[in-house]
């Protein structure tokens, strides 16, 4: 995987549901834990999300230096399902 990759996110929204656990997206969480800005799945501020809400960005700025981009990837992937698991869990 080179660095121009792409996080393959599955547009879950998993990970906009529960932001009350994410302290710099306190101002998009309305008391709920699910950002202000999720409409059905996905984001509607998309192209102007927070940082922290974008992998790769993260990646680029935070932890180049630590992780490849595929060993990042993949500690991301498996929070992802971890994030699913834990809301198929709660239904």
């Amino acid at each position: 995987m080179n660095k121009t990759a792409v996080f393959p996110c599955t547009k879950c929204g998993e990970c906009c549901r529960h932001i009350d656990r994410v302290p710099q997206l306190a101002q998009f969480d309305p008391g709920n834990g699910i950002c202000i800005h999720l409409v059905g799945n996905l984001c509607d501020i998309y192209e102007d999300r927070p940082e922290i809400c974008s992998v790769s960005q993260m990646y680029r700025r935070y932890y180049s230096t630590q992780f490849s981009i595929s060993e990042f990837y993949k500690l991301n992937e498996e929070a992802c399902r971890e994030i699913q698991t834990l809301t198929i869990k709660k239904v």
